[in-house]
């Protein structure tokens, strides 16, 4: 109560004050940063600033009200990493190096240093002021070199993103010792404290500094962050602070905390990271295509989107050729998971196994059609393969992101659920479920090929169902797409192409059997024929 009680009070005296203050540092400010190395930076103002390699300058920040408690300063850049640090001398145990990085300044002084690495860097700078009441971002740090930690640790693979900050502290009146962190947990300790995680999304494929400078604003302020953030979760103070996300290679990512104190009903932001879940050169390169495995990824792809066309079209129609095609998808999915899970083959390696054990599949099952000819229990089997892709679009919507699916039994059990009951319900109309296996997986093969050259969130329906299989950690991620315009634009191809393949096979079987012969019945029926019409000499003589 007494905090509330002193910040009234200083409130009530701002009016003098604060103009004092501002006019102080102002005139400060203008005094040193003709000096080399001396950058004023006003608060809740974007300044940009361009560093030669290795050079270190000195931010100070103005136009501070005396009712701010504390600030805490933003530094991002497009690629390269600076350093920060209270310290003129940068001490390892108290700088911060990393593209996005940040200071909380309990104002004695009200500055801090930032240095370049070994080429010229453009970085964005943002000051954000805090009053006593609000929590203090990183504050209770007992893991990072900074004293005070505002900074978003985030480390990444090609399957998750994981976000770790230190836990923050409560509020305190300028000057005067903060409250300690883990003497008690009772509510009146900075225990009380919860922390929402939010994620935002930058256009896909565009890796731009521009489009990061106006990510980043978005970002920044719990205002900011509030309008424009994805609310991932809410993790109470005795939770581990540490959130993971999934990896969307390409595409830029921006995490925030804001970290909020439902006693005095106040909050603060943390400091924004990004990622692009690739090693992004200075110049924007787009790093998917940087991957030399890529090509094969490509032309394989755009081999199973042709053939998808096909049989999105007229797939009742080419049998044989449609069970060597959901035969290679089967036995290629299994093989490539346990290549992975089970060898330590290279990518080039595992992709061959998954291509020779997909075509041996999809023969084998064409054989075993022709052989037997009975085509309700090949039907019911390449039906897995649309219960599968049904399945993975249930799951790629926030579903996944349940707590009772971060238990792996239970995902995969529900999972082989739904995948069972879509062939189950519509095995009694055979004809009816091929076709619609044919347009549904077929569409969405054309939709694979040309997210492998325009990039697409789509591709991540069947993408996060083999990082779940391949990872086991994938368990723990917070999964939510980039769903943008090129998405929806592509989700209505896909639709089209599903109920123009139904309607266009359905017009093309109309009074036909409701399933074609086998080609090898057909083919005996010939050659019995022929054989009995050539060979009068070896039939039994007339008497």
């Amino acid at each position: 109560m007494w905090v509330h009680c002193v910040a009234a009070l200083l409130l009530a005296l701002s009016g003098v004050s604060a103009a004092q203050s501002r006019s102080d540092s102002s005139a400060w400010t203008q005094a040193h940063s003709a000096a080399v190395g001396y950058v004023g930076i006003p608060l809740l103002e974007p300044v940009s600033i361009l560093l030669e390699p290795n050079e270190c300058k000195r931010i100070v920040i103005t136009n501070i009200s005396s009712l701010t408690a504390f600030v805490v300063a933003e530094v991002y850049t497009h690629a390269q990493n600076v350093t920060v640090s209270l310290s003129k001398s940068f001490p390892a145990d108290a700088s911060y190096r990393s593209s996005s990085a940040g200071v909380v300044l309990m104002l004695t002084p009200a500055s801090f240093y930032i240095r370049a690495g070994n080429e010229v860097v453009s970085a964005v700078l943002l000051a954000l002021s805090y009053t006593a009441p609000d929590p203090v971002p990183g504050a209770c740090n007992t893991e990072f070199a900074l004293e005070n930690d505002a900074n978003l640790h985030l480390t990444y693979n090609k399957y998750e993103t994981a976000i770790m900050f230190a836990p923050a502290n409560l509020g305190s009146v300028r000057q005067l010792p903060p409250p300690a962190c883990d003497v008690r947990t009772d509510v009146h300790t900075r225990w009380r404290l919860t922390y929402d995680i939010y994620q935002y999304f930058l256009p896909e494929n565009d890796l731009t500094m521009e489009s990061l400078s106006k990510g980043m604003n978005k970002m920044s302020s719990v205002q900011e962050i509030e309008r424009n953030g994805i609310k991932i979760t809410t993790i109470n103070s005795f939770r581990q602070t540490i959130i993971y996300g999934n990896s969307y290679i390409g595409t830029g990512v921006i995490y925030n905390v804001i970290v909020r104190d439902p006693h005095w009903k106040t909050s603060a932001s943390y400091v924004p990271v990004s990622t692009y879940a690739c090693s992004l050169s200075s110049e924007g390169n787009l790093c998917k295509n940087s991957d030399r495995n890529f090509i094969y990824i490509q032309v394989l792809c755009t081999v199973l989107g042709v053939y998808g066309l096909t049989l999105c079209l007229i797939g009742h129609r080419i049998f044989e050729a449609e069970f060597l095609f959901f035969g290679f998808l089967i036995f290629g999915f299994i093989s490539f998971v346990l290549a992975t899970r089970f060898s330590a083959l290279n990518f080039v390696h595992r992709l061959t196994i998954t291509v020779i054990a997909g075509l041996l599949g999809g023969v084998v099952v064409t054989l075993i059609r022709c052989i037997f000819g009975i085509p309700v229990p090949c039907v019911a089997f390449v039906a897995i393969v649309l219960g599968f892709l049904v399945a993975a679009i249930v799951f790629f919507t926030p579903l996944a992101n349940f707590d009772i699916f971060r238990n792996d039994v239970n995902f995969w059990i529900i999972f082989s659920s739904v995948m069972l009951l879509v062939p189950t319900v519509l095995i009694l109309l055979p004809r009816t479920l091929n076709i619609i296996t044919c347009a549904l997986v077929g569409s969405y093969a054309v939709i694979i090929a040309v997210g492998v050259y325009i990039y697409t969130s789509l591709t991540y329906i069947i993408l996060n169902v083999m990082k779940r299989a391949l990872h086991s950690d994938f368990a723990m991620v917070e999964s939510y797409a980039p769903f943008q315009r090129k998405d929806f634009i592509l989700t209505s191809i896909w639709a089209m192409l599903f109920i123009g393949g139904i309607t266009f096979q359905f017009i093309l079987e109309r009074n036909r059997l409701p399933f074609p012969p086998c080609l090898y019945d057909k083919w005996k029926r010939s050659r019995n024929t022929t054989y009995g019409e050539c060979t009068p000499l070896l039939r039994p003589p007339e008497i």
